[in-house]
């Protein structure tokens, strides 16, 4: 089957039209018109269902659709390969970090994955998971690496690397330190050192609060996290770490991070847009982390 058949095909799915499909694709409808028509019968299926005003896919359409579309991505992603090899671009990669929770990932692409590849040059943003996702959507970064949200629009595709245990961060001298496990509610009255609005994890305790009909005793909003641990360890208030991550900046004995006696999860990993396509560089490095998740 030709391959141009396959683009005729896929644009009239996608745009349910004829006429639309030949103007996107600039041939004449009859050219498309017949092209469909053979292709169904040497598939020997029908594609579509037909009337006065619009085109719609059988069941035996929607799943030839599938296939055409992984194939003709393919396609594509082979001659981007190739366009950036002659352009000398096809090691570099552009990857958008959250703070902290990214930190681990940095040193595990500057060693391992540098050693493997030394030849990959990196441009990295380091900024929050809003920030990532902004910078994907306007073609600046390649890959994000961020806190996954259980919500994460399916404009993304995403690639979980590894789930980490939120924990509650307070110094020492805090009553509620003793404890193996806290409550939610043990937070009532606490003055939380909260993260701002945008962030996941901030939704994530929103969400918990709620549940237990709890307000929040928010002292103050930093939008560092060195800002934040630094309070703690005045204590100040409590904050929330995900996972250990926030013992790469916290070095007094001080501070103490408590697991929720009804566990609440961060998923950190990578996403990137839908369907677009992902350099050689790009792709390795998704490779090398997942072969490497313990370490990041």
């Amino acid at each position: 089957m030709e391959f141009r058949k396959l683009q005729y095909f896929e644009s009239v799915a996608r745009l349910h039209n004829f006429t639309k499909a030949a103007e996107e694709l600039h041939v004449a409808q009859p050219t498309i018109t017949a092209a469909i028509k053979r292709m169904e019968e040497e598939l020997g299926v029908a594609l579509f269902v037909r009337d006065k005003r619009n085109v719609v896919l059988t069941c035996e359409g929607e799943l030839f659709l599938e296939k055409v579309k992984d194939i003709l991505a393919r396609i594509d992603c082979a001659v981007a390969d190739m366009q950036e090899i002659a352009a000398g671009r096809e090691w570099t990669v552009n990857i958008g970090i959250v703070p902290i929770s990214g930190s681990r990932l940095l040193a595990v692409l500057y060693k391992g994955f540098a050693e493997q590849y030394p030849q990959v040059r990196y441009k990295i943003l380091e900024v929050g998971s809003y920030g990532v996702m902004e910078a994907i959507d306007a073609g600046e970064l390649d890959i994000g690496f961020l806190v996954l949200r259980d919500d994460t629009p399916d404009k993304y595709d995403i690639c979980p690397v590894r789930r980490s245990e939120l924990k509650i961060l307070m110094h020492i001298e805090n009553p509620l330190a003793c404890k193996e496990r806290l409550s939610i509610a043990d937070l009532r009255d606490q003055k939380l050192i909260y993260f701002p609005k945008h962030s996941f994890v901030r939704q994530k305790m929103d969400v918990e609060f709620a549940r237990y009909g709890i307000t929040p005793r928010i002292l103050v909003q930093p939008v560092q996290m060195i800002s934040v641990y630094n309070l703690v360890q005045q204590n100040a208030g409590v904050s929330f770490a995900v996972g250990d991550d926030y013992s790469a900046l916290i070095k007094s004995e001080d501070v103490v991070a408590i697991p929720l006696e009804e566990p609440v999860y961060c998923d950190m990993g990578f996403i990137w847009k839908k369907g677009g396509h992902l350099n050689r560089a790009a792709r390795e490095c998704l490779k090398f982390v997942l072969e490497h998740a313990d370490e990041v």
